[in-house]
């Protein structure tokens, strides 16, 4: 039974801890089975599972979202701690036509096919697969967290490794992350786009943050190919004994690359002419996390 006394702070707090458990244990025991949408589906679930029991008995898990009202879209809203203005990203109105173009998509997607892809090619084929789906954006919460660890687990089938950890050492590494995806997603959604205050949202958005690495550019620094370690490796890991491994071997662990990322930076570029236009948005035209009314 979940605790009506804690504040939503540490809810989220609880909650965060929770779900990070449930990602810890998709690392050792990840769904099976083809990459389509039910695969996508349990991720979501299984990353979820804990929610009604801690304050959310509404909690959706594992089931899309329901369409918004005919002709809007979702919008969301994020403040850039690094810069300190705000960001508007449109995702899909999730009626049918995104279901289909989800199932269409999902329906493609074949490791054996991305492990014939050199590393330019698999992160551009990795980025697009990315945006897409973040741009459908199916589940009323947690699309990022199952997408990530949708990706994470492709690239694994497929040989290749996306240390989605690396951009999370900084304010300006979660930002730059933030940039690249919703400046993907906002390309797909600004030609659907028919409302005028909506368009203007977007339009401005990305004009302001023009000039920031998009997401495919970025990846180039996350994915890397996975090398099985060799007998001489596994040997030194048994033996207790590193001395005889080559100082310069590839990090295989999540903690050895997440130390290795903290060394790289970033820095968020914003087209400071663009600024006050944005500003001109009022704070009620626009929900942080929903339907867009105009």
């Amino acid at each position: 039974m979940a605790d009506d006394s804690l504040t939503p702070a540490q809810r989220q707090i609880i909650e965060a801890r929770h779900t990070f458990q449930r990602i810890v244990e998709l690392r050792v025991e990840p769904v099976g089975g083809v990459f389509d949408a039910t695969h996508l589906k349990e991720i979501n679930r299984r990353i979820f599972q804990d929610l009604p029991g801690l304050g959310s008995p509404d909690a959706t898990l594992g089931q899309y979202s329901p369409p918004v009202r005919n002709g809007n879209y979702w919008i969301k809203t994020r403040k850039l701690e690094t810069v300190g203005i705000r960001s508007t990203v449109a995702y899909s109105p999730m009626d049918e036509k995104s279901s289909d173009r989800l199932l269409d998509l999902l329906a493609n997607v074949d490791p054996n096919y991305f492990s014939k892809l050199s590393k330019t090619a698999f992160t551009a084929a990795m980025g697009k697969l990315y945006s897409e789906i973040d741009y459908i954006h199916p589940f009323p919460d947690g699309n990022s967290r199952t997408l990530r660890e949708f990706t994470r687990q492709l690239a694994e089938k497929s040989g290749y490794v996306i240390n989605w950890e690396r951009f999370n050492q900084s304010p300006a590494g979660r930002d730059i992350l933030y940039i690249a995806r919703d400046q993907s997603v906002n390309k797909l959604a600004l030609p659907l786009i028919q409302h005028d205050d909506t368009r203007r949202a977007i339009i401005l958005s990305m004009d302001q943050l023009e000039g920031n690495r998009d997401l495919h550019d970025l990846l180039k620094d996350a994915v890397e190919i996975h090398i099985e370690p060799s007998l001489e490796h596994q040997l030194a890991e048994q033996s207790g004994n590193s001395a005889i491994l080559d100082p310069g071997h590839i990090a295989d662990s999540t903690h050895e690359r997440m130390n290795a990322s903290e060394v790289y930076g970033y820095v968020v570029k914003v087209t400071e002419k663009e600024i006050g236009k944005l500003q001109q948005i009022k704070d009620n035209d626009i929900d942080d996390y929903g339907e867009f009314d105009r």
